[in-house]
């Protein structure tokens, strides 16, 4: 089962600020006051020389009472440097008039008879714009206030003159609670009259007297913030009562607000919540929802589908915080589809300096010293910066959208604020973050005016049949858009790589006119594309599509994983990602690496599965879980998992070389050939085989050294299963604990003295290895030596536990080269008879290929062309050792960051070795392009420094 972690996005940098009150009138037409503006011709060639003359005859209709030029020096005439670069129009102020008119004449009447002269391009009336609209709260004042600095900028007091939101529209903050009391927000919170606090649930909705929000948290009616004040802020900013003559305004100004708690109260046994906060905003009428929350991660299935009942299901406008590292990565859940995800940016529009980018961000706001009310009493207000405040703004925003545009839907109302966002990317600063800070920065009545505004989103991708490209053939990707807006005449899309690893071979698809909220798939004109033979192994790429039609553009990322090393079985029931590293499913808890572990459905039945080597309590190889609450990196591949398709052994036969680190903190190690094998033909069309050849590649005998599977399972429910030893089969196996429909195991097909431990993943008995706190090396060791130790995990609980266990076998001692061979298969069945017969099968059909082949390992000239690098994972200093071929010649050496970007290079001349020295590197995943000749080889390197 994975572990998701989740933090509040928090500020820094509290002071006072100060106050002072500024009025506002609605904005009127000048009276007897005319704009109008000449025609270019009207003062070309004679016209321009009668001058007054013409003007004159243009006028004589109209009584005058003065008419002057607007702009005498705005004149658009180019000139040197400016007249060679510039190709658009330009605009002659020069050719503007103001009028003022006797009383009696109306403006239709002066505006007919300016025009009917022809030589009048325009004629508009003079507005008169009061100061733009600024509520009674002193921090608001667009001159004073603490909250011109983002106000202004995202243009409120203009929105507000369109409109100021309705009470109706409700925008539920799902934080750490808010102050009930505070002086802004006591008057908008939406509280629910129909359960009054009487003991009684009066609406019948499951919650007693949720009159105020809900603390799901503690599951109780007082969503006060006692944790800490992150939730009042939040809440400030996007819904503090406007108008009120107090403190600040919501950027929602008339829009409620709905506090629900989701953290635990201190000393309660409460729970995080977020999503379940979801759900209960977006049943309980909220149609904004504000997620100043998250973390880098992976993506989950059901945190998507939460995601998606709130914003298709129950139409609600998600917007959620980017994230505060200044990282690129994906942050969740403002990463996911349907959220409108919010970067912070500064003052000057710039992304802020300890903030998220990501292709994933769809829009900017203010992040940096941003007024809104403290927790620690009722009329307290300060600074605070982080994507946290940001996103309020916008959730404020989509407030003010969802009243002005009521027949719009939640998608709609996010485009909406994205593609009117303000450009921010002619700024310098931000060159670095190009497309990664969204569209722009949010202005809020430009989303209100422009309601021609177009939007068209790719909402769903397939890469190929599964879902990786792989080098040296061409890709299909089939994609399904969205036109989101206003229609479309004349769409085309095209793609593009952001990585020289992938090459489009097919780049463009006409669209055409699509109507508003018409689908269409390019399923006449799939794009496609090619990783190029030098590809890095498993490079995350993002992919381009951009979208034109006429002055419409827009752009959107997907990513694809470029030549994978991983295969995954295809031909028979049981389908399973096998990663060339040595894990089963995924690559180790990263879930974006493999495809999982399948039986007759597409429901991945297993979180994390590995191999493990194990020569003491001190020294244990594996790339699963450890102590730190990360993942060991101890196999590296030396060649990537490869197919071959004409096996007279398998359906399915695929092996690669492996190796596990070597150095001084661990001087005991083997070379390990990896083969898969698979059969479409029954019996054997249940279990895939997973066989191991170990070979000392040290100068020291190996004695007492266990090879072993691990694997956390889930199946089902991951709270709910069993693990149990079926020793007759030499099998460990796990089932759902109640109406089990899938059996799945794990069996040990050589012939080893097997070894088992079975693991509760949580609420493990004393005296057991707990692994909720972490898996260390000791545990690691003693459950791959201590032979059939704990034989079953949830078996004697009601409902089954989360389990994992460890299957294992004794390697027999080896002398420096000398190999042995350990072999697993992977079992599943639909009933327990079913797994038995399977694993029976396996057995016999394991026995009859090793006892018509000599197993062997990889062909010696295979590794002899081998580069190594070494010590993988490194601190920074690495060794590359050349094989024999390429050692007379000169080398070139391109370090890429897994961008594909070149951050080291150097020449190496002729000889064994290059020694390289890349302390100066971040820690990460890098990968080392050795280029010898016409030969080029990739290795991936990662740095722990």
């Amino acid at each position: 089962m994975k572990l998701f972690y989740r933090f509040l996005l928090l500020w820094v940098g509290f002071y006072g600020v100060t106050s002072s009150l500024h009025a506002q009138t609605k904005p009127q037409t000048e009276p007897n006051l005319v704009i109008f503006k000449l025609k270019a011709s009207a003062t070309s060639g004679t016209q321009a020389r009668s001058g007054q003359n013409n003007l004159a005859q243009i006028l004589r209709p109209v009584a005058v009472t003065s008419v002057q030029r607007k702009f005498p020096k705005a004149a658009a005439l180019p000139t040197g440097a400016q007249a060679k670069i510039t190709t658009a129009p330009l605009v002659d102020l020069s050719l503007l008039y103001e009028l003022r008119y006797e009383p009696g004449q109306s403006f239709e009447q002066v505006k007919k008879q300016l025009l009917a002269s022809g030589q009048v391009e325009y004629v508009e009336p003079l507005y008169n714009y009061a100061p733009l609209y600024t509520p009674n709260d002193p921090q608001a004042n667009p001159n004073t206030g603490g909250q011109r600095s983002y106000l202004s900028k995202i243009k409120a007091y203009d929105a507000w003159d369109i409109t100021m939101g309705d009470t109706t529209v409700v925008i539920g903050i799902l934080d750490t609670g808010v102050r009930l009391t505070q002086e802004d927000l006591v008057g908008n919170i939406k509280y629910n009259y129909a359960d009054p606090i009487d003991g009684i649930d009066n609406d019948n909705d499951g919650y007693i007297d949720n009159y105020r929000g809900w603390d799901l948290a503690d599951n109780d009616n007082n969503p006060s913030s006692d944790a800490n004040g992150h939730g009042t802020n939040v809440a400030a900013i996007a819904a503090a009562q406007a108008d009120n003559g107090k403190g600040m305004a919501g950027v929602g100004f008339k829009c409620k607000f709905l506090p629900v708690k989701i953290y635990a109260s201190p000393g309660s046994s409460g729970a995080f919540k977020g999503y379940d906060a979801i759900v209960y905003a977006a049943d309980h009428g909220c149609k904004v929802i504000n997620l100043s929350w998250g973390g880098p991660g992976s993506p989950s299935a059901f945190e998507q589908d939460i995601i998606n009942y709130a914003a298709i299901n129950k139409n609600v406008t998600i917007v959620a915080a980017a994230g505060n590292t200044n990282e690129e990565l994906n942050f969740y859940p403002a990463s996911y589809q349907n959220v409108l995800s919010v970067a912070a940016l500064d003052g000057n529009d710039v992304k802020g300096s300890s903030h998220t980018f990501s292709y994933n961000v769809d829009i900017g706001a203010l992040g940096v010293n941003v007024l809104t009310a403290r927790d620690e009493n009722n009329n307290s207000y300060a600074m605070g910066s982080g994507s946290s405040m940001a996103t309020p703004i916008v959730a404020g925003a989509a407030g003010l959208l969802r009243s002005k545009f009521p027949n719009m839907n939640s998608l709609q109302i996010a485009e909406q604020l994205r593609v009117t966002a303000d450009d921010i990317y002619s700024i310098d600063a931000n060159q670095n973050y190009l497309e990664k800070l969204g569209r722009g920065r949010l202005n809020i009545h430009r989303a209100l005016r422009e309601t021609d505004a177009k939007s068209v989103r790719a909402t769903s991708w397939q890469i190929g049949t599964a879902g990786v490209a792989y080098s040296g053939e061409a890709t299909e990707v089939s994609v399904s858009f969205t036109n989101y807006l206003a229609p479309v005449s004349g769409l085309s899309v095209y793609l593009s790589s952001t990585s020289p690893f992938v090459d489009v071979v097919e780049d463009e698809f006409i669209a055409g006119s699509q109507a508003t909220l018409a689908t269409f798939t390019n399923q006449g004109k799939k794009f496609k594309i090619r990783a190029t033979d030098d590809a890095p192994v498993n490079s995350e790429v993002w992919l381009r599509l951009g979208f034109m039609d006429g002055a419409y553009t827009d752009y959107q990322y997907i990513k694809v994983v470029v030549n994978p090393d991983y295969l995954t079985t295809n031909v028979n029931n049981l389908r399973a990602s096998v990663i060339s590293r040595g894990n089963i499913g995924y690559d180790g808890q990263n879930l974006s690496i493999g495809q999982g572990v399948t039986y007759k459905s597409t429901t991945p039945l297993l979180y994390e599965g590995g191999l493990l080597i194990g020569y003491s309590a001190t020294q244990v190889s594996d790339n699963i879980r450890n102590e730190k609450g990360t993942t060991d990196k101890d196999f590296y591949a030396l060649t990537a998992l490869q197919r071959r398709p004409s096996s007279p052994l398998a359906n399915f036969s695929a092996n690669n070389m492996l190796e596990d680190s070597l150095n001084t903190r661990k001087p005991l190690s083997m070379r390990i050939q990896q083969n898969v094998f698979a059969w479409a033909d029954a019996p054997n069309q249940d279990f895939v085989v997973l066989e191991y050849l170990l070979t000392n590649r040290t100068q020291q005998t190996i004695s007492n050294a266990y090879a072993g599977y691990f694997a956390d399972w889930d199946l089902v429910t991951a709270a709910r299963n069993v693990a149990e030893y079926k020793a007759d089969l030499k099998m460990g196996m796990a089932y759902p604990k109640a109406d089990a429909k899938v059996f799945i195991g794990i069996q040990l097909l050589s012939r080893g003295a097997p070894g088992f431990y079975a693991f509760d993943n949580s609420g493990a008995p004393s005296g057991t290895i707990i692994i909720e706190d972490g898996f260390t090396t000791a545990e690691k060791y003693k459950a791959l030596s201590g032979g059939l130790q704990r034989t079953s995990a949830g078996l004697t609980d009601t409902n089954g536990k989360d389990i994992s266990f460890m299957i294992s076998s004794a390697i027999k001692t080896l002398a420096p080269t000398q190999t042995d061979t350990v072999a697993f298969a992977i079992v599943a069945g639909n009933t327990k008879e079913a797994l038995f017969e399977n694993a029976a099968a396996a057995q016999q059909k394991y026995l009859q290929m090793t006892s018509t082949r000599t197993v062997t390992g990889l062909p010696e000239e295979a590794l002899a062309t081998e580069v190594k690098v070494y010590p993988n994972p490194s601190t920074g200093r690495v060794t590359v050792a050349f094989p024999a071929s390429a050692q007379r010649q000169s080398s070139q050496l391109h370090v890429l960051d897994s961008q594909g970007r070149t951050v080291y290079q150097m020449l190496v001349p002729t000889g064994s070795k290059a020694d390289l020295d890349l302390s100066h590197l971040a820690k990460g995943m890098y990968f080392l392009k050795i280029s010898t000749g016409k030969e080029v080889t990739t290795r991936k390197l990662v740095l722990i420094h």
